[in-house]
C-alpha cells in the first residue's frame, strides 16, 4: 500500500525522514539545472488542512480496491470510521481553555475534527493516520507521474515540489493537480502557493532552504533555538554575588529551567542544523550564551553534559563518584565537592584550587590521590567569591545526609556559579 516509486518520483514515508527528502530535492535540482549551468523553475504546493480534510468514504474505497480479506476490511472500517468526537475527555495545558463545545475554542474549524459529522478527518496522532495519508495521496502520485509525466516530483506528507525547465508547464500542472484533488480526493490546495518561481531563489522545504549545491536551515529554526536559550537564561540563570555571577540550579526539573531538558533541545537542533551550512550560526550561539560551556562539553556538533547526575548516583565508591564529577570539568572550573564538614579538591582540581584559592595541600589520600586541598564547608561563600573574581566557574557539590542502598554517600552537583565576564573561554577537560 506504499506509494509506487517510478522513474524519479519520491514519496517520503515514516522512517525516511526530512533529511532524505532534502537530499532527494538536491539531487533533482542538480539534474534539472545541469549542476547550476541552466535555469529552471519550481512549483511548491501544499494541501490545505490535509488530515482534517481527508474524506473517509473515498479513502475506504481506495483501500478496498487493494485489500480483499474480509476480516482486514472489517478492521479497517472499524478504525477508520470511529468517531473520536463522540467520546472524548478534554484537557488543556497551562491555563484553562474553552473546550470544543465553546465558540471560543482556540482550534479553527477547518483544522478541527469537530463539526464534520464523521465524514472527514483523521486523528493526526494515530499511526494509522500517517500510513493512510500516504495511501490517500498515492493516487495523486500516480496521476502526476503517469498522466502529467512530471520527471522531477517530490512529496513529503502533503507538501509537494515539482521542478521543470519551463514555468508554463508548471502552471499547467498546477491547474491539473488542483482539479484532480477536488474531483477525486475532495481536497483543496492552499491558495497562496500556486505560482512557479526560479530555483535560484532557493526552495523552502522540510526545514531547509535548498539550492542545487547547498542548503541552509530556516531562519525561523535558528530563531527558535535563540528563544529557547533566552528563556532558559531568563528563568534559570539568576544573578548572584552583587550581579558579578550567574547561578544555575542543576536540580530544577521544570520545562523552562531544567538543564537536562535543555541538553535534549540542543541535541535535537544540532542534529538538524549539522546537515545545512550552519556551522557559523552554531558557533555564534555558543559565543552569545557563554554560560553554555559551563553546562556542556561541545565536541563539534555534539555536546555532553558536564554534570550527569544519573551517573554520579550509580557510583559505588567515592573514587568513582569523584571521577564522574570532574571528568568533564574544564580547566576553568573548580568542583567544590563536600566531604563531611569540608570542601575538598583532589588531583588536577587540587592543583587548580591551590593556585586560585591559596590553599595548602594535605597528605590525606582521597579518590586515589595522595594529597588533598580543602577548607571548612561553612566558608563556601568566601572561597567561591574568590574563585569567581578570578574568572573560575564554580560547581557546588553537596553531600547527602545518609547513605542510600548501602553504597557510598551520594554527592550530587547542586548548582553552577558562572562569572559574568565578556566571554568564558572554552577549554578541554583535564586528563584524569
Amino acid at each position: 500500500m506504499e506509494p509506487i516509486f517510478i522513474h524519479d518520483s519520491y514519496a517520503c514515508r515514516k522512517g525516511k525522514g526530512t533529511l532524505a527528502a532534502s537530499d532527494r530535492l538536491m539531487t533533482f535540482l542538480r539534474r534539472v539545472t545541469a549542476n547550476g549551468r541552466r535555469g529552471a523553475f519550481a512549483l511548491k504546493l501544499d494541501v490545505a488542512n490535509f488530515f482534517p480534510s481527508i474524506h473517509k468514504a473515498t479513502l475506504y474505497a481506495i483501500i478496498a480496491r487493494h485489500v480483499k480479506y474480509p476480516e482486514l476490511l472489517w478492521l479497517t472500517r472499524s478504525v477508520l470510521f470511529h468517531d473520536p468526537t463522540a467520546d472524548y475527555r478534554f484537557q488543556s495545558r497551562g491555563r484553562p481553555r474553552p473546550g470544543p463545545e465553546s465558540p471560543a475554542y482556540p482550534v479553527p474549524p477547518p483544522k478541527s475534527l469537530f463539526g464534520k459529522h464523521n465524514e472527514r478527518g483523521l486523528p493526526i496522532g494515530n499511526l494509522s493516520s500517517q500510513f493512510w495519508g500516504n495511501v490517500y495521496l498515492n493516487e495523486l502520485d500516480q496521476f502526476v507521474k503517469r498522466a502529467l509525466k512530471c520527471r522531477h516530483y517530490l512529496r513529503y506528507v502533503d507538501d509537494m515540489i515539482l521542478l521543470a525547465p519551463d514555468g508554463e508547464a508548471l502552471t499547467h500542472w498546477c491547474a491539473a493537480i488542483e482539479a484532480f484533488l477536488q474531483e477525486r480526493l475532495k481536497l483543496a490546495l492552499r491558495p497562496e502557493m500556486r505560482l512557479p518561481f526560479p530555483v535560484g531563489q532557493g526552495i523552502d522545504f522540510v526545514g531547509f532552504k535548498t539550492w542545487w549545491n547547498r542548503r541552509l536551515p530556516r531562519r525561523r529554526t535558528l530563531n527558535n533555538v535563540r528563544v529557547r536559550l533566552e528563556t532558559f537564561e531568563r528563568v534559570a540563570a539568576r544573578p548572584r554575588v552583587g550581579g558579578t555571577a550567574q547561578h544555575i540550579d542543576l536540580r530544577r526539573q521544570d520545562q523552562a529551567g531544567s538543564v537536562e531538558r535543555l541538553r535534549s533541545v540542543l541535541a535535537s537542533y544540532s542534529g538538524h542544523l549539522r546537515h545545512g551550512a550552519a556551522w557559523r550560526d552554531w558557533e555564534a550561539l555558543w559565543a552569545k550564551y557563554p554560560w553554555l560551556v559551563a553546562l556542556f562539553v561541545r565536541q563539534g556538533w555534539g555536546l555532553i553534559a558536564r554534570w550527569p547526575r544519573h551517573r554520579i548516583v550509580q557510583a559505588d565508591c567515592f573514587q568513582s563518584q569523584y571521577g564522574h564529577l570532574v571528568r568533564h570539568a574544564g580547566n576553568d572550573s573548580l568542583v567544590f565537592c563536600q566531604v563531611g564538614r569540608f570542601i575538598e579538591f583532589c588531583g588536577p582540581q587540587r592543583l587548580a584550587a591551590v593556585q586560585a584559592l591559596g590553599l595548602h595541600p594535605a597528605a590525606l589520600p582521597r579518590a586515589g590521590y595522595a594529597f588533598t586541598a580543602g577548607f571548612p564547608a561553612h566558608l563556601f561563600g568566601r572561597y567561591s567569591a574568590r574563585a569567581l573574581r578570578q574568572g573560575r566557574i564554580v560547581v557546588e557539590v553537596r553531600q547527602a545526609a545518609a547513605r542510600q542502598g548501602g553504597g557510598c554517600i551520594p554527592r550530587l552537583p547542586r548548582a553552577v556559579w558562572i562569572p559574568m565576564g565578556p566571554e568564558i573561554p572554552y577549554t578541554s577537560p583535564p586528563p584524569l
